[in-house]
């Protein structure tokens, strides 16, 4: 231990006073300069590694972050704050259970820290636990009755559910508590917009974009800015939004370690063993257990309106959005020498897929009634319709396509969450040749698997609900049902997980067909890619 009253203490004291001081005026990498001279002096020093790693942080140095924040927390196990700031560290590269785990130990050291539960509620939310996000924010707001960041977030939970009455409510009070609060502008222009205020939305977000901003933050406005400048014909001014929008996220965002299973290099993997594993597939069969129905395509084709018109049905029950593929994905599809082996498992070999398959249905859907067809709806599982095929012979696909320049588009101009698959829509030529490469499996597929599978177009879908309706209860076997054109109530009790949650809530709208022609300019360095496609479906 060094007496404080020695030269070194007190010049160490002197270096750490020097770099709080400069963290604390905005230069980081000032402070970092002070905190390595202080390191030299004692590198046990946890104050210094803790400050280090904020510097660190605020630099972008991620992973050195975490390691001088983990090292400092090893020798002051006790310190809530820093426990707090790993996981904000962990936030930003996207490790979100660790971060839960570091924002947990921060609450147990001291279970008053409002800003805990305020970033534990937002790590809930990349989960997709919307309920414990909902408690955790409540909780913030119970401890800091201030804290318009905690209001804010509380407001658009609310307005994602539909409880529109409730945002509103929740986004007053937050400006109220700081008009400047990022989450609390960021709501009440999707209110706005909602409420085809769409100058309101450009006069709000236009001076947000020039206050600093976090580059996930960011990127949202700029895409909602974007989406107002469209409904008010300013198609260039729309698009240059949206492209900042994704290199604002792409800045801004660490993608965690992934198990490269929704990728470019997967899908082009799986192409390469469709016929091994199409060889493989045995004659139709009974099966042990319930046989699911697949609904596929790709994002933004329309699978969302599909989900709500099929849960609005008493004898479905669409399970949206989880990967209840995930175990024998991860065996078997993340390299070469995986997909050769599943091509050759045997038939007790694939039960126990199919079984770990209903339990990972079972924890999404506890109590999934047991009389209803069970619909997984996961757009992406295009990629591993031959697997799909294989684990479960009597398996049913429905197919959503729709005009592959709409789906392109509307991809590159959705500020979705950084995943591997998300990744590739940074660019409308990543978007182009990822959706390429998905439906070029999924067409494959559908020529192996005839009538297995039911292609729905959007357009057809748009223009006569009723009868598309009544072609899938015909797929299903089921007799017609009105629920399903009242697809709207179902939505609306519903908590939605996609971009279209508060579009299904709506009636049928007719504008976003052929919403291409507005950026066709744009779209002319992708349209060879999509062509085939295009001739594929019939779309001119």
């Amino acid at each position: 231990m060094m007496d404080p009253a020695s030269g070194p203490a007190a010049e160490l004291n002197r270096l750490m006073s020097e770099a709080a001081a400069r963290y604390n005026s905005g230069d980081a990498s000032a402070a970092e300069q002070y905190c390595r001279k202080a390191l030299a002096l004692h590198a046990d020093f946890p104050q210094a590694l803790h400050l280090f790693g904020l510097c660190q942080w605020q630099r972008g140095e991620l992973a050195g972050a975490a390691g001088a924040i983990i090292r400092a927390l090893q020798l002051a196990p006790q310190d809530a704050q820093m426990f707090h700031d790993l996981g904000n560290v962990f936030s930003g590269m996207g490790e979100w259970a660790d971060a839960a785990r570091a924002y947990l130990h921060a609450i147990e050291l001291r279970p008053d820290y409002a800003d805990s539960y305020t970033n534990l509620g937002a790590v809930y939310e990349n989960f997709g636990e919307h309920e414990n996000a909902e408690r955790a924010y409540r909780r913030a707001l119970e401890l800091n009755s201030h804290s318009a960041t905690a209001a804010g977030s509380l407001a658009s939970l609310a307005e994602r559910a539909n409880r529109l009455d409730e945002a509103e409510q929740l986004v007053t009070a937050a400006l109220n508590l700081d008009p400047h609060d990022n989450v609390s502008n960021l709501t009440r222009a999707q209110l706005d917009f909602r409420a085809a205020r769409y100058e309101a939305v450009v006069q709000r977000l236009e001076p947000l974009l020039e206050q600093p901003m976090r580059p996930r933050n960011r990127s949202l406005a700029l895409a909602q800015l974007g989406a107002a400048y469209e409904m008010t014909g300013k198609y260039d001014e729309a698009f240059a939004a949206f492209r900042d929008s994704k290199e604002s996220m792409g800045s801004g965002q660490v993608m965690a370690q992934q198990p490269d299973i929704y990728s470019l290099a997967a899908v082009e993997r799986m192409a390469g063993h469709l016929p091994d594993i199409f060889a493989a597939r045995p004659e139709q069969r009974a099966i042990e257990g319930d046989s699911p129905v697949f609904l596929v395509g790709f994002p933004r084709s329309g699978t969302t309106l599909l989900d709500q018109m099929l849960s609005s049905h008493p004898g479905l029950i669409v399970l949206e959005e989880k990967e209840n593929l995930r175990d024998v994905l991860q065996d078997f599809a993340t390299n070469d020498a995986g997909l050769d082996r599943f091509a050759g498992l045997t038939s007790e070999e694939l039960q126990r897929y199919r079984q770990q398959y209903w339990v990972r249905v079972a924890e999404a859907m506890p109590e999934r009634p047991a009389n209803r067809q069970f619909i997984d709806k996961l757009p992406l599982n295009t990629i591993y319709m031959p697997l799909i095929a294989r684990l479960f012979p009597q398996a049913r696909f429905a197919f959503a396509v729709r005009d592959p320049r709409d789906v392109v588009l509307s991809c590159f101009m959705r500020a979705f969450g950084l995943n591997e698959a998300m990744r590739n829509f940074l660019s409308l030529e990543g978007t182009a040749r990822y959706y390429a490469a998905v439906m070029n499996v999924g067409l494959a597929s559908m020529q192996q698997l005839g009538k297995s599978v039911h292609l729905i177009r959007y357009e057809t879908l748009i223009e006569d609900v009723e009868g598309e309706a009544r072609r899938l209860c015909g797929l299903f076997g089921l007799p017609w049902d009105d629920a399903m054109l009242r697809f709207q109530e179902t939505a609306r009790n519903r908590r939605i997980n996609t971009p279209s949650y508060h579009q299904v809530v709506q009636p049928i709208y007719k504008s976003a067909r052929e919403r291409w022609r507005n950026y066709e300019q744009y779209l002319q360095p992708v349209l060879p890619m999509l062509q085939p496609f295009l001739d594929r479906f019939g779309y001119r």
